[in-house]
């Protein structure tokens, strides 16, 4: 998305050199206040009021009228389509009508981690450019360089990054992103120490959350999987390997009261789950099952 938006600012920039990130109309992309440029993803309610699970139909009808116009304030309209494996199989060939005969003066960029996914017709009316991930080092300098953060926090951003320089360069620059993440570890840990009682309750309270802000709970369910990994590689002694350094103690104390086996099998029992999830199973019962499952931590 960092890359699409660079993008969207280059076709758009009124600089000399582009995208200047400066002008009005970088300024106005990257506030996602440009006429001109829309990101289309899995978003709102369904008919039964249950919370969306694919890019509709509907979706990309809009972005066909839309496409179809000239540009309002800019050079081009862009479109982005965020997570396009998530496209509806109606959508998918909606979308690709619109590939084959492409509007003038007008960007479709799809992104993807699972091209696996995507109809091979759209791969091939697209210029395919894969995204690896960013050696940890380099990501760290950039943060001491631009921000002047202090070197044992840049290199543990870039660790939680995973080599994302988009995620760590704006979890950098928006504080609040790095305090919500410790606070959501703060609650795993604090509910893997529970009774049944207040793993229930966490399970009632993402199961809850789920119908509103499905990517926000299954992204709170991932930094579970990256906590019980923390734990698995303090178990092996390889600290070099941890995410989140600044929780050593913790991991420590998790790891020494665990068998490799049981935090393997944690990390499989939060692995399966999200998958339930996704696959629209009820989620109080599927997370209730989970924290059925996960062990205590010392």
């Amino acid at each position: 998305m960092t890359l699409a938006m660079d993008v969207a600012r280059l076709l758009n920039c009124e600089a000399d050199e582009r995208p200047c990130g400066e002008c009005n109309p970088c300024k106005r992309i990257t506030g996602q206040l440009h006429t001109d440029v829309r990101a289309i993803r899995v978003e709102g309610t369904g008919r039964e009021g249950r919370g969306r699970t694919a890019i509709s139909i509907d979706q990309i009808r809009d972005l066909q009228k839309e496409a179809s116009l000239k540009p309002y304030e800019g050079r081009y309209r862009v479109f982005i389509v965020d997570g396009a494996e998530q496209l509806t199989e109606e959508a998918a060939n909606a979308l690709l009508k619109v590939l084959e005969e492409p509007p003038e003066e007008v960007v479709f960029l799809l992104l993807t981690a699972d091209t696996g996914s995507l109809l091979p017709t759209i791969i091939s009316r697209c210029q395919r450019i894969e995204l690896r991930p960013l050696a940890l080092d380099i990501i760290a300098e950039e943060l001491v360089k631009r921000f002047g953060t202090e070197r044992e926090q840049a290199n543990e951003v870039a660790r939680i990054s995973g080599g994302k320089p988009g995620w760590a360069l704006e979890a950098s620059g928006d504080s609040d992103m790095l305090e919500r993440r410790a606070s959501q570890l703060d609650t795993v840990e604090v509910t893997l120490r529970q009774s049944i009682e207040g793993r229930f309750a966490y399970a009632e309270r993402l199961g809850t959350a789920f119908t509103r802000n499905r990517d926000g709970v299954l992204a709170e369910l991932t930094l579970m999987v990256q906590w019980w990994r923390d734990v698995l590689v303090v178990s092996q002694d390889k600290t070099e390997l941890v995410t989140n350094l600044s929780r050593l103690d913790a991991l420590r104390a998790a790891a020494d009261g665990l068998s490799s086996d049981a935090v393997a099998s944690a990390i499989k029992a939060v692995q399966e789950t999200m998958s339930h999830l996704e696959r629209n199973v009820n989620p109080r019962l599927a997370l209730e099952n989970m924290m059925l499952t996960l062990p205590t931590i010392n």
